[in-house]
């Protein structure tokens, strides 16, 4: 871990830490004891998964440029598209699901996003889509973090030339992390659909993490009982992704998050928009402490698909860019207007005064 994420990083340890092992232990203990008794009342039968490859991409060439990169050892997939001199906005998706950003809503931000110069780089987090998958210790944050920004540095983001970084439920917790490590990386953040690191355990980092958060911390259990729809709230409605391996990654980067908080009284100086639920107001504001520059929206659902997104997100990173161009030059204008002004009242008191030559 480098000196500059030490700094920021801190884990949780002592009799904080024995405490929430006990409780993800006793916690969990009840959670199988729950499982098991509702798969004995349903006559539940286990099915056997097939041995599926790492991963399964199919490439769709009209969304943009399908790229594979290697950071750390990693291979990493995402999509670029736009003018590559343009400035940089990247997209960190949720996890396990991804199909929301590809659709056609927030396909017109991106799109609105290329017309107005910019150089769009959607990311597969890892253990989603076309990128490898990790084990905890992987995908914790201090290694998550550091991966994520060597990567930000290898397409071309400097401290000279900051990106706009989206992140997206478990993308938007990643988010978090890189901002507060390497925030002169990053020129504006916007976090959709995730609270900030420090209130892990007050609100919920990921809609599977619902009611059974201290759960998520045990192994291989949390992934067969997600790709078996059993912790969403509605089970009429079951999750999209049905293997288990599909969830290792995301449960990783969760798991991970849940022993590492952001040092006391450490913001983020960039512009930050923060968008929730309409029910998680209280969420966003306690989020909100941790930035010196932070904007607020509500909207109805808090993903890709959300009809209200577009507007919000392109205000805040097109409308706001322009309304500062257009201050700066009034600015300059009206001193400039009000210097002339001044100049030629004092030319014009200075012939006024002057004495007349003598013959």
């Amino acid at each position: 871990m480098s000196a500059k994420i030490k700094n920021v990083l801190e884990v949780v340890s002592g009799w904080e830490a024995v405490e929430l092992i006990l409780k993800c232990l006793i916690l969990g203990i009840w959670q199988i004891i729950q499982i098991t008794v509702k798969r004995l009342w349903k006559g539940h039968r286990r099915k056997l998964s097939k041995n599926y490859p790492p991963f399964e991409l199919t490439e769709d060439s009209s969304v943009g440029t399908h790229c594979l990169i290697k950071i750390m050892g990693v291979k990493y997939h995402y999509v670029k598209c736009g003018p590559k001199s343009g400035p940089i906005v990247l997209i960190l998706s949720n996890a396990p699901e991804t199909d929301d950003l590809w659709g056609p809503t927030w396909s017109r931000v991106v799109k609105r996003l290329v017309e107005n110069g910019y150089h769009v780089i959607t990311l597969d987090l890892r253990g989603t889509g076309g990128s490898e998958g990790g084990s905890r210790s992987d995908l914790s944050p201090p290694r998550a973090v550091e991966e994520l920004s060597t990567l930000m540095e290898a397409l071309g983001v400097s401290e000279r030339n900051p990106a706009v970084v989206i992140g997206f439920g478990v993308g938007g917790l990643l988010t978090w992390y890189l901002a507060h490590c390497h925030g002169p990386l990053i020129s504006k953040v916007a976090v959709v659909g995730a609270p900030h690191p420090n209130l892990y355990w007050q609100y919920p980092p990921a809609p599977f993490c619902e009611r059974a958060l201290h759960f998520t911390q045990w192994p291989y259990f949390p992934e067969r009982w997600l790709a078996e729809g059993r912790l969403q709230a509605n089970e009429e409605r079951r999750w999209a992704i049905s293997r288990a391996c599909d969830w290792a990654g995301p449960l990783n980067y969760v798991r991970g998050a849940a022993w590492w908080r952001i040092r006391k009284n450490h913001r983020i100086d960039s512009p930050a928009l923060l968008v929730g639920a309409k029910d998680s107001a209280a969420q966003l504001v306690s989020s909100a402490h941790y930035c010196t520059n932070s904007t607020l929206r509500l909207v109805t659902k808090p993903n890709p698909s959300d009809i209200e997104l577009p507007a919000v997100i392109l205000d805040f990173l097109i409308c706001s860019n322009k309304d500062k161009a257009v201050e700066e030059v009034v600015s300059r204008g009206l001193v400039g207007r009000m210097l002339g002004a001044v100049a030629g009242r004092g030319r014009d008191l200075t012939a006024r005064l002057a004495l007349p030559t003598q013959a």
